[in-house]
């Protein structure tokens, strides 16, 4: 190793200094804008902004540290797959409901009472609530 292909003190600190983690912290907003946030303009925006490899987008990769070809490459797909669904939501498609799966086995009743489940047979249901108090007030009557 030479001695030009060495870090000096203060390369080395720039990866940890304030303005680095700023800058960091810039293109991970305007990626996470870009694919998840809610307001579709400012999505609408953010991609625009990615897509476009202007030389704003340069800079805040240059200044994050990272390389834009890198950065643009890895975020494309994802990109274009979000368009899609702006596009689909647009025109009144419904592409993000999950399928709804059927269980296999039945499900059970919530006022099934299973007399194997306790000692002594059959188990009568209790009042709960207004029913147990009026049933209090008649009794006592």
């Amino acid at each position: 190793m030479t001695i030009f292909d060495r870090k000096t003190g203060t390369e080395i600190e720039e990866l940890n200094s304030p303005e680095h983690e700023l800058w960091v912290c810039v293109l991970s907003k305007a990626a996470h804008d870009a694919l998840y946030s809610s307001d579709w303009w400012q999505s609408r925006l953010a991609i625009e902004w990615f897509k476009g490899k202007g030389r704003d987008f340069a800079a805040v990769c240059k200044n994050a540290g990272k390389d834009p070809d890198y950065v643009y490459r890895k975020m494309i797909n994802q990109l274009l797959k979000r368009e899609e669904i702006m596009r689909s939501v647009r025109k009144g498609h419904r592409l993000c409901v999950k399928p709804r799966y059927e269980s296999k086995r039945k499900r059970r009743s919530v006022n099934k009472i299973r007399p194997s489940r306790y000692r002594g047979g059959r188990l009568t249901k209790r009042l709960t609530g207004n029913s147990y108090y009026a049933a209090k007030r008649a009794s006592l009557h």
